[in-house]
Formats: C-alpha cells, sequence, structure tokens
C-alpha cells in the first residue's frame, strides 16, 4: 500500500499549501495535538512511517490534520431494531470528500484521495474494521466485534464558512481518530461518554457530527466551537448530512446541499420503516434524487473541488451475537461500486482474515471511481424500490 500511502500524502500537502497552510506550521500542530491521542496510534503512525518509508512528521499532521485540511463531508443514516426487517439495527455511511486544484499530474486520481479498507485485530482492544484513506489511522466509518458501528462528518455552519476561527492555535481534535477511539469501547453509549467529553474539553478542527450505534441504542454527537449537544435514539430511524439538527441555528443557510439530501435520508427511510434491509440501505446509498449531483445522497461533481462520494459501509447489527454482526463495504463511487460484484465484500466480524487485496491496497478504489452517474443502475433501483 505505500504507493497509495504516498499518492494521499501528495495530495494533503497540495491542498495544504493550496490553503494557504504551510508544512512547518500543521507539522507543529500535529506535534501539539499528539499529546491528545493514545500511544498505540502513535505507534500505528510511526510504523505506517516505516513501512512506506516516508517522514513520521508529515505522516502525523496527515493523520492528526487533515480536518483542517479536508474533512470528510458525508451522508450518514440508521434504524433501530424496531424499525427494520429482521429487528437489526442498521449503520449506512455514504463517505463524500472535496478535491483540490492543486492534485493534478498522472499520479492522481480525478484530484481525490485513495479510499482503502482498514481491518485491525489487536490483544488490548476490540477488533474492527472500517474504510479509511490509505495512510491514515482514522476511520471515516467502521464497527467493531462489540457490533459498535462509528461514522462522521463535517457539519457546514455559518463560522465555518467565515473562517472565524483558526484551529491551527490550539488543540484541535481530527473527527475520523475520535471516530476510531469511540471503537474501542464496548457499547455505544460508552463511546458516546468518551468522545462527548473530548470534543467538549478540545473541539475538532472543523464543526461536525459524530455518530456510534449499537443494538440498542444511537448517539448523534454535535461538536462546534464553543458548544457540544447529543441526541438519543432508541427507536425509529435518524440521519445526518453536514449540517446540525439539535443545533440547527448554527447551520449556514445557504447550504442547499446538506438540506437536500437531510430531507431525503429521512424520506427514504421513514417510507419503508418496519421494512429496512440492508439490501434497501445500499439502494438508499446509491439514491440520485435531486440529482445527480451535489445534492443526491450519491454524490457527483462536474468539478473535482465539489464534495462527491467515494465509498460506502452499510452494517447489520445482530443484538445476541455481536462477532456476528454483519457488514458490507463499498469503495468508489456506490452507484457503480455496490452493483459490480467485485466493487464491495461481505463479511461477519468473526472472520477479518479474508479480505481481497484490491480492497487493502486501494485498487478497487481506483477501479470504480468516477464522476460518471450509473444512469443504468437508476432505472434498475427504480424498479426495485417500487417492488418494495
Amino acid at each position: 500500500m505505500a504507493q497509495a500511502i504516498e499518492f494521499n500524502l501528495q495530495n494533503f500537502w497540495r491542498a495544504s499549501a493550496a490553503l494557504g497552510l504551510s508544512k512547518t506550521s500543521l507539522i507543529e500542530t500535529a506535534q501539539k495535538a499528539a499529546h491528545d491521542y493514545p500511544d498505540c496510534i502513535l505507534e500505528e503512525i510511526r510504523a505506517i512511517s516505516r513501512g512506506a518509508n516516508l517522514d513520521v512528521r508529515e505522516l502525523l499532521a496527515f493523520n492528526l490534520c487533515q480536518g483542517l485540511v479536508a474533512p470528510d463531508e458525508c451522508t450518514v443514516l440508521f434504524a433501530m431494531a424496531d424499525a427494520t426487517s429482521a429487528g437489526k439495527t442498521l449503520f449506512l455511511k455514504n463517505s463524500d470528500k472535496i478535491g483540490a486544484g492543486s492534485m493534478v499530474g498522472p499520479q492522481f486520481y480525478q484530484h481525490k484521495e485513495i479510499n482503502v479498507v482498514l481491518s485491525v485485530r489487536d490483544r488490548q482492544s476490540p477488533a474492527f474494521i472500517g474504510v479509511s484513506s490509505a495512510g491514515s489511522t482514522g476511520l471515516k466509518m467502521g464497527v467493531n466485534e462489540f457490533g459498535v458501528a462509528a461514522g462522521t462528518n463535517i457539519a457546514r455552519t455559518v463560522e465555518l464558512g467565515k473562517r472565524a476561527v483558526d484551529t491551527t492555535q490550539m488543540r484541535a481534535l481530527d473527527r475520523v481518530q475520535l471516530a476510531r477511539e469511540g471503537l474501542a469501547k464496548e457499547t455505544a453509549l460508552e463511546a458516546a461518554l468518551l468522545i462527548a467529553a473530548r470534543v467538549t474539553e478540545n473541539p475538532t478542527a472543523t464543526p461536525g457530527n459524530l455518530e456510534f450505534v449499537d443494538a440498542r441504542t444511537g448517539f448523534i454527537i454535535e461538536g462546534s466551537y464553543d458548544r457540544v449537544a447529543v441526541q438519543t435514539v432508541k427507536n425509529g430511524i435518524a440521519s445526518r448530512s453536514n449540517s446540525f439538527q439539535v443545533l440547527r441555528e448554527l447551520n449556514n443557510p445557504g447550504d442547499v446541499s446538506s438540506y437536500c439530501r437531510y430531507v431525503r435520508t429521512q424520506e427514504l427511510l421513514e417510507s419503508v420503516r418496519g421494512r429496512l434491509t440492508p439490501e434497501l440501505m445500499k439502494q438508499f446509498s446509491q439514491d440520485h434524487a435531486n440529482g445527480p449531483g451535489p445534492n443526491s445522497i450519491c454524490r457527483h461533481g462536474s468539478h473535482y473541488e465539489e464534495e462527491t462520494s467515494q465509498s460506502a459501509m452499510v452494517v447489520e447489527i445482530d443484538p445476541e451475537k455481536p462477532k456476528k454482526t454483519r457488514f458490507w463495504i463499498a469503495l468508489g463511487k456506490p452507484c457503480h461500486a455496490w452493483v459490480n460484484s467485485e466493487g464491495w465484500v461481505e463479511g461477519s466480524m468473526d472472520k477479518l482474515d479474508w479480505l481481497p487485496e484490491g480492497f487493502l491496497n486501494g485498487d478497487t478504489w481506483k477501479r470504480f471511481w468516477t464522476e460518471e452517474p450509473n444512469l443504468k443502475a437508476d432505472s434498475d433501483l427504480g424498479l426495485a424500490a417500487e417492488a418494495s
């Protein structure tokens, strides 16, 4: 995976420079922030540095300052047991990301970072699997062996739009690292209590949401620079786009995409409440209503600086046997990856040793990354939705 890691690191520095952030300042910011992360994460970053033969200081900045440079966008949906067909909690996240005009040349892929599957089995903490960017120890979304699922996404607030807060001057936390920290816990409640306390003490680099869900309860943590709110979901359905619902007064009224996607997720979940299945969640991941474009759940763009969908994950949590919890991961554009048997992988938490190489080294993502909408999939999904 060394080539994919180097590619993502180069992307990171080009995007940083385009924002006027120097390599020196980001390295200094990361070194300060490192005091707020567990030793096991820092050792993993050092190991990645050795394996990929890259400067450990640069990889530290890449891991701990991504939220400053190019935070995850994303759409998250989940349904508690009472809202599903099998009585098992379902979780879905589409991971979206912005590109940059500086990411050009034959070594770049559509100006975007390479997504991979990250699977970790550690005797000292729960095993987990999820999606990450190559070279990152953080998680865009994932699930652990206790059946706790996690996701995260930026919130496009008025304050963020004005760039009113210089988070390079504070010990700001990175949400994808916090998502992984939460998965070290055995319940969603424990994860939410830990992470809510963390972001109360030190805010994340940009405002945003963190979601932790298990078989019994879902928690959505909304965090801005000076306030934190937590929503508890014990039944029914919930979703988030790149905005707040509890702290909605902070939202940027000009953020049309987040509004469109939130309304659409609620519409889809409510339309089949009590009958939700993993297959339907995969269909929602490919949804092109209000698009296909930046306003649809499966997001497409005509320009690389738009936030568009890069990967997706569906989780079905087994309440009786958490290690039998199932997951489905698609790398690349959801409307292309989900409809090709080589674009997605299915597994369960008791079998994490068989993952195809292409999902681990980035090759699968490269194959199914495109901005072209899959219109044939739209037609097929329309028939499937009508039948359901």
